[in-house]
């Protein structure tokens, strides 16, 4: 009769992190035997091996053997109990077991405390007793259950050679030695992980990972069928899904894809788990043991083309980048090979090579632990040219992580390497070294560990069109603050199966602040400040937000604070966008209006006004598609104030002014102190933005302003004194109406700019102009142009009020966002 084909099944920590877990890998064992014969290969309980590995350092130290081997103990002992409930009561032989690898563990770490020395023969022994313990217990349930399982040794029957710490197994004699385990009887096989023997009886540990890897060596060595890796994840995703929340699961894998996904730091897989399976083209499932109805990962020789050119984006930390350059350098054979020499003589591994095509520079990056012991080692190769300033000493940086992105569709798409930088460039991450691979299959940059996760979470977004997260940081909680809240608040739902994602990530007054991982709620926003804020200037704000590492941050002016305005350039070289309501920044000197363009430029960031002029009105763009479709501005006539409109029309209507500005203060349409709008400073500003656009080169000196009132008025002292004094004007405004009225006109407050300079003030406009008709509140842009004559280009329309200026700021917001999908 022919024997069943064989299935390699390899369970991690978490898999086995418990007594009910355990009785789960057993049932799913179970399922597996309909079908097949199995082998086994299980990982120690889920946090057991770095216990052991810290318990031996601590014994190096000095510290007593029993109470470091206590939490073994104890956590088996949990294991031991919660077993009992399940098999029908306490299993002394199960016991004792446990009893004897614990009393192992305590006799070795006692000879480390005595020794005050930890050999690597030692810690690799202490550091394979967890996957003993979990292989004891699952062997004890098999038997309780009347499962014939036989347990492999992997000192016996995995041997290796080299490191005690990182073994290098021997797949030939493996191959050999599992011969009894391939023609046996026996349908069930059971190994620990994680180590094997060097041959005479001492265990060599595979290094940290390293079950994986000996679940894989196990299905070579049987010639299985399939290779399972069982985990607390649905299979291998498209990022790390505590990275990148919107990561995906991947259906299936190519060998080749699998190998650089794990060499780039993919955590679900050891770098050299493919590797046996690769050879013998062992199909890998890669599953989750909670959830084993889901369909997982399948990695296998041939896949379908993914529809996406990239397959996956990973993040590998914790690195180091060495340089070595120098004038001795090109057209010196062997300077590579001397590299390499001198880096594996000290068994220091290289994950990223990069070389100049100059050839006098080569950038190695390797795990920042081995840095330093990898500097002096190639300085140590390079002494004499080092010396004779040939080569120069090797440049050491460190707080690294290298950024991959990885798929067998790069080979056959153009613009992967344009959209991975660009996408890197949008979100300020500074790459330090890029390297690809020959195969076309990945494409690895170097970035600083602080931008790697931003980064990571961007690249991601461009290459699988996930959501786009916009945060946003609120400066200024006032009427128009306000307002934007209540809008956020309101768009959410419209915006919830779209592509992009507003988070309200922090607020903040002019003396406190509040940043909240995951955003704020824009209903409590207010409370959540006065509740949990904490004080702090702008530098504590952006601070805070860099913490966050925001992939899209938009700050929101909606302040009428100068010092704000300042800040615009440290604001935008911080990475954020900027949106603003406030007029002090485009309206302050112009070295500071042009350095905000030249920052934002330099940083690529956003910068958008639109509410500056016209609130809700199109002006601003409307002015510049003019310009950008080469036509030039000759004059510009315009009614820029909603308030000065209002108190315009009820002059009109034959009001005294006195009465006409309590009734457009108490209907909110002026500052609570009225002489902000009457002065016309706020007209100044606004229409000083519009000629600039232009490109008109003038300070705020330079516009000529007349304010609503005559010069003479004493418009001095509290507000409520200025009001009570107003009623004076009520007789000579009125006499200026009908006087104007009489000639056919009527008073309007105008802004005007042309080549002859920029005016503000109270104009008589005559009845037949289309500025005439303009009142009640509304604003009027006419823009005489090139093309726009003898009539102008006119944008009319009520543009004042704070719920239209949030609609413009918000508006502001998803046009930058969109800008990042594109």
């Amino acid at each position: 009769m022919t024997q069943r084909r064989w299935r390699a099944m390899k369970f991690g920590g978490t898999s086995v992190g418990s007594g009910s877990r355990m009785l789960h890998v057993a049932d799913l064992v179970q399922q597996a035997l309909q079908s097949h014969r199995v082998v086994v290969v299980a990982s120690a309980a889920a946090g057991v091996t770095n216990a052991l590995i810290a318990a031996a350092k601590a014994a190096e130290a000095g510290g007593d053997a029993a109470l470091l081997a206590a939490p073994f103990r104890a956590r088996h002992a949990e294991i031991l109990v919660e077993l009992a409930g399940a098999l029908g009561g306490p299993q002394p032989a199960l016991a004792r077991e446990i009893d004897s690898i614990a009393a192992e563990l305590e006799n070795l770490l006692r000879g480390v405390t005595l020794l005050r020395d930890l050999p690597p023969t030692a810690l690799a022994h202490i550091s394979g007793l967890g996957e003993r313990a979990a292989c004891a217990c699952l062997a004890a349930i098999f038997a309780v259950r009347n499962q014939p399982c036989r347990l492999l040794d992997p000192v016996e029957v995995l041997p290796c050679s080299g490191d005690p710490l990182a073994a290098t197994p021997d797949t030939r004699q493996m191959y050999d030695r599992f011969a009894s385990v391939r023609h046996g009887e026996h349908e069930l096989c059971l190994m620990p992980g994680f180590f094997g023997g060097d041959g005479h009886g001492k265990r060599m540990s595979l290094g940290r990972g390293g079950s994986d890897w000996s679940g894989a060596l196990a299905a070579a060595a049987i010639d299985a069928e399939l290779l399972e890796i069982w985990t607390d994840v649905d299979g291998i995703a498209s990022a790390d899904p505590r990275l990148v929340g919107e990561a995906v699961r991947l259906p299936e894998l190519s060998f080749d894809e699998a190998m650089e996904l794990a060499h780039f730091g993919a955590k679900v897989l050891h770098p050299k788990t493919i590797a046996p399976a690769r050879e013998k083209g062992i199909p890998v499932r890669v599953c989750d043991t909670f959830h084993p109805e889901l369909p997982g990962t399948w990695i296998r020789a041939e896949v379908a083309p993914p529809e996406q050119p990239v397959r996956a984006c990973t993040l590998l930390g914790q690195v180091a980048l060495l340089t070595i350059a120098g004038p001795g350098m090109p057209g010196v054979p062997g300077v590579a090979a001397r590299l390499f020499s001198a880096l594996a003589d000290r068994q220091i591994s290289v994950i990223f090579i990069t070389q100049a095509s100059s050839e006098c520079t080569i950038s190695l990056g390797i795990a920042t632990v081995d840095a330093e012991r990898a500097r002096q080692a190639i300085e140590q190769a390079f002494e004499a040219e080092i010396a004779a300033r040939r080569v120069d000493p090797v440049e050491l940086r460190v707080g690294l992580s290298i950024l991959s992105v990885v798929g067998e569709g790069m080979r056959t798409r153009v613009g992967i390497a344009g959209t991975f930088l660009g996408a890197l460039g949008q979100v300020g991450c500074n790459v330090v070294a890029i390297a690809q691979g020959s195969s076309e299959r990945s494409i690895s940059a170097v970035v600083a560990d602080a931008d790697a996760e931003r980064g990571l979470r961007h690249v991601h977004h461009c290459f699988f069109g996930t959501r786009e997260t916009v945060s946003l940081i609120l400066c200024g909680l006032g009427t128009v603050g306000g307002r934007v809240l209540e809008q956020l608040a309101e768009l959410q739902p419209t915006l919830a199966t779209g592509p992009i994602h507003l988070e309200l990530l922090g607020i903040a007054s002019s003396s406190r602040f509040l940043v909240q991982r995951g955003g704020l709620d824009p209903r409590t926003a207010k409370q959540d400040l006065d509740e949990r804020g904490e004080p702090g200037d702008q530098g504590a704000l952006l601070a805070a937000v860099a913490r966050e590492q925001p992939l899209q941050p938009i700050l929101l002016d909606c302040t009428a604070s100068a010092s704000l305005a300042v800040d615009y350039p440290r604001i935008l070289r911080a990475g954020l966008h900027l949106v603003a309501a406030s007029k002090q920044a485009n309206s302050a000197s112009l070295w500071h209006y042009r350095e905000i363009r030249r920052v934002a430029q330099r940083h690529r960031r956003e910068f958008r006004y639109e509410t500056n002029v016209g609130a809700g009105l199109p002006v601003m763009a409307t002015l510049r598609s003019l310009l950008d479709g080469g036509d030039k501005v000759v004059q510009f006539e315009g009614i820029l104030s909603g308030s000065l409109s209002l108190l315009c029309g009820l002059l009109d209507d034959g009001v005294p002014i006195s009465q006409a500005v309590a009734q457009a203060r108490a209907a909110g349409m002026t500052e609570p102190d009225p002489r902000d709008d009457l002065s016309g400073l706020d007209v100044a500003r606004k229409v000083l933005i519009l000629a600039r656009e232009t490109g008109m080169e003038l300070e705020l000196e330079q516009v000529q302003v007349s304010g609503l009132l005559p010069a003479d008025f004493d418009a001095s002292g509290p507000t409520e004194a200025f009001m009570a004094r107003l009623p004076q004007l009520d007789e000579r405004m009125a006499e200026l109406v009908a006087q104007t009225k009489w000639e056919g006109s009527v008073l309007r407050y105008l802004a005007r700019f042309s080549r002859e300079g920029c005016q503000v003030g109270l104009q008589a406009v005559p009845l037949q102009q289309p500025l005439a008709a303009v009142r009640g509140g509304e604003n009027a842009f006419a823009f005489l142009t090139a093309h726009y004559q003898p009539r102008p280009l006119v944008v009319r329309g009520y543009g004042a009020g704070a719920a239209v200026t949030a609609s413009g700021v918000l508006a502001d917001v998803l046009t930058i966002a969109r800008s990042s999908l594109r």
